[in-house]
């Protein structure tokens, strides 16, 4: 490859790179959200208020739902300590970061066999995707799903290490996984797997010892508390739809058209989770067949297929026993998400914050698919391979990019209303969760590490209740109109007109006598500006029982607005 195809092939593989981190950094804010709120403000306090070692090991490690969250909560403490405050946008941040951990790893494992880089651009299309946005902008979800992949993998590749220092490298990653989730667990059979097959028994009788020592350790004192149990009754009453969940779930990047009919949006991912598991199933015979521990097993004729593909002739088997690690730690942890979790809600096969596992696994599947083709074919097949990947890639962003925007509107207006009501981020009102948020902040500014940032939305906000309230300022006037639902307030109107943007949207204010209350509006035009007209629904869990009157407010860079209805609506 000459200069000049280098620069274009690295300036691709540098173009998902560089638009994931800068627009994960641009719509990150430093507001927690539901679990953000235990895991670390709630954590760093009981960590710093710490009488004894063994209270703080117990901060560390005490779960948080089905998972120890260890790896987060050193990584939320060492901000501390470096910083004496909590940032969520870093933590965000620094949680992100272990998908370019991911891809480092399977890049470099990819180029230890001396390829072509430019086969790399599909891979990276495939993982720095938009598709498990939730998690990207959920600050512990990015210490947790993305990071233990970046774990295990690192586990994996220092075990086919032949370094006494890199196999302790392995077993301090893994019981580091092991405590950080649940899906840690599964770095042990994964690894035994491995050394099983590379036969270095001593290795792996220690691995196993420690394993089951690690396991063991985690379960201790450990609740269980979503009746997982249940989830075996689910399977026997419908194995046929869980087997499918299963490929829905391994082929999920290719979720391409996510508003569509779900039965229709999952045909696509049922697809390339077969793909997927018929090439994991091809690649893995073809390393076990070029093992001479393990080529017994098949035939001669079997054997020899495979030895005619230049890929395997030349593979080493530490190599491919990495890629088959990293294979089946990927799809026996989808296995046990569409096992133990379809019974709550069938199409949490497609969740995005379980994405990142298919994207990974499409990427490792795209690389060695054109690893293995011959050099005439790879031309050829790199085509619908990179297309595919471009298509998962752009989809996502045309799709996810304005829910994004209005997601962060939201979580400011949410945490507006934390602020001026004691309820908003992820709790129900009058609930023990609200209590406890309120509690956990509180400390945590009693700490001096963290305070809900100000303004939050517009310097504006802090001046627009009393203007609602003083009934002798005139402002301009429109109308709207209420349906009062069991769960939500619909409010919609069909003349107002503003620009949707980062920073510009549209607001809905909720007064009572008591309580006063802002929710963001949605765009009711993705991508067209200016927006006429807007619908909304204000959830009913956050507004305690009283009449509120209804306003709207229009934050603009050309200056805002503030309106008067005349219309309230009563929550019983």
């Amino acid at each position: 490859m000459d200069t000049s195809k280098k620069y274009t092939a690295f300036a691709f593989l540098l173009l998902p790179i560089v638009i994931f981190y800068g627009f994960s950094v641009a719509y990150s804010t430093n507001i927690p959200w539901f679990d953000d709120i235990e895991n670390i403000p709630y954590f760093l306090s009981g960590l710093l208020d710490s009488q004894s070692w063994h209270q703080r090991v117990e901060a560390f490690l005490r779960p948080n739902n089905e998972h120890r969250v260890l790896s987060a909560r050193l990584i939320v403490y060492l901000t501390y300590l470096m910083t004496n405050e909590i940032n969520f946008r870093a933590l965000a941040l620094a949680g992100n970061l272990t998908v370019l951990g991911i891809f480092s790893l399977i890049g470099r494992a990819y180029l230890k066999n001396n390829v072509q880089p430019l086969h790399l651009i599909p891979a990276a299309f495939f993982i720095f995707n938009l598709q498990f946005y939730s998690m990207t902008f959920m600050t512990i979800m990015s210490l947790q799903y993305q990071l233990i992949i970046c774990e295990v993998f690192l586990s994996l590749y220092l075990l086919i290490k032949p370094t006494r220092l890199s196999f302790g490298g392995a077993i301090l990653t893994a019981i580091l996984g092991t405590f950080s989730m649940g899906n840690g667990l599964m770095v042990w059979p994964t690894g035994a797997l491995l050394l099983l097959y590379l036969g270095q028994r001593p290795r792996l009788i220690t691995w196993l010892i420690i394993g089951i020592l690690a396991i063991v350790g985690y379960f201790s004192g450990y609740a269980f508390v979503q009746g997982n149990d249940e989830g075996f009754s689910y399977f026997f009453q419908h194995p046929l739809k869980v087997i499918i969940g299963f490929f829905a779930f391994a082929g999920g990047i290719l979720d391409w058209f996510p508003r569509a009919p779900f039965e229709k949006r999952m045909v696509l991912p049922v697809v390339g989770g077969v793909f997927i598991v018929c090439f994991f199933l091809f690649y893995t015979f073809g390393v076990m067949s070029i093992s001479a521990r393990w080529r017994t097993l098949f035939s001669s004729k079997f054997t020899k297929f495979y030895l005619r593909i230049p890929y395997f002739r030349n593979l080493e088997l530490c190599w491919g026993a990495f890629w088959v690690g990293c294979f089946v730690y990927l799809l026996i942890t989808g296995a046990l998400v569409v096992f133990f979790r379809t019974r709550f809600d069938y199409q949490l096969i497609l969740w995005a914050t379980y994405k990142i596992y298919p994207g990974t696994l499409m990427a490792i599947t795209a690389i060695l698919l054109l690893q293995i083709l011959a050099p005439m074919r790879q031309k050829f097949g790199l085509i619908p391979v990179l297309s595919a990947s471009l298509l998962s890639w752009s989809s996502s962003y045309w799709y996810f990019v304005p829910q994004v925007q209005h997601d962060q509107k939201q979580r400011l207006a949410f945490a507006f209303n934390q602020q001026r009501n004691g309820v908003g981020l992820g709790a129900e009102k009058n609930s023990a969760f609200a209590k406890f948020i309120v509690a956990a902040l509180d400390s945590a500014e009693h700490k001096g590490f963290y305070k809900l940032p100000e303004p939050l939305i517009d310097p504006q906000e802090k001046d627009i209740e009393k203007m609602l309230r003083n009934s002798t300022l005139k402002l301009p006037t429109t109308s709207v109109k209420v349906d009062n639902q069991a769960t939500t307030v619909v409010i919609t109107n069909e003349i107002i007109e503003y620009t949707e943007g980062k920073s510009m949207g549209a607001f809905i204010s909720l007064t009572s006598p008591t309580y006063f209350h802002l929710f963001s509006v949605p765009a009711k035009q993705v991508f067209h500006n200016p927006q006429k007209g807007f619908l909304i629904h204000c959830p009913k869990g956050v507004l305690y029982n009283e009449t509120y009157q209804i306003g709207v407010w229009i934050v603009q860079n050309t200056g805002n607005q503030l309106f008067r209805t005349g219309q309230s609506v009563t929550i019983n």
